[in-house]
């Protein structure tokens, strides 16, 4: 009776730490790490509108906070992708093969390999494209997009583009150390 008793204990317990660390790699809410509260205090504009939709290749959840200001609507995105989502999608094998592969296939393009910086301290591992910032961390990969309204005048096109890259920059690594905090 006592050893019955002794293997039901130890195999609950078995069973209580498996589904613990699945819930922990599954599904996140993006909604729920990046909140509208978080978006308004980041970019100091009130959210006009939010949006949640699943994610595909790779698989996962994304969250999109849209401000207007001064007649334009910009927009904040984060898509969190779970090595558990990834895989059953069947395109990619987990949240690293996809970092990986992205980030292979962005410095093999003569474009975006020019704007490619790799991006110390954020997760296991991170990159800027220029457009978006992508991040591994754990079982998970994190893409973020941030295209607030960019103030000023400037004297030429490309002078503008590179303000607005690097203002983007900026804002994603912002939210990207709110969004990593919370998913420690």
């Amino acid at each position: 009776m006592k050893k019955s008793v002794f293997f039901s204990v130890i195999s609950l317990f078995f069973v209580c730490i498996m589904s613990i660390t699945a819930h922990a790699a599954g599904a996140v809410d993006a909604c729920s790490v990046f909140t509208k509260a978080d978006a308004q205090a980041l970019f100091n504009e009130k959210v006009t509108s939010q949006k949640a939709q699943k994610a595909s290749a790779p698989a996962g959840n994304m969250c999109t906070y849209f401000f207007k200001v001064k007649g334009s609507t910009y927009s904040v995105k984060l898509k969190i992708s779970s090595s558990e989502e990834i895989k059953a999608e069947g395109i990619f094998m987990s949240a690293r093969d996809v970092f990986d592969r992205q980030k292979k296939a962005r410095m093999a393009s003569a474009d975006t390999s020019k704007k490619m910086r790799n991006i110390p301290a954020l997760g296991d591992e991170a990159f800027w494209n220029g457009y978006d910032l992508w991040i591994v961390k754990a079982n998970y990969v994190f893409v973020i997009l941030a295209h607030p309204h960019l103030p000023g005048s400037f004297k030429s096109s490309e002078t503008m583009e590179k303000a607005r890259e690097q203002q983007d920059l900026n804002y994603s690594q912002k939210m990207a150390m709110t969004v990593l905090t919370k998913m420690k």
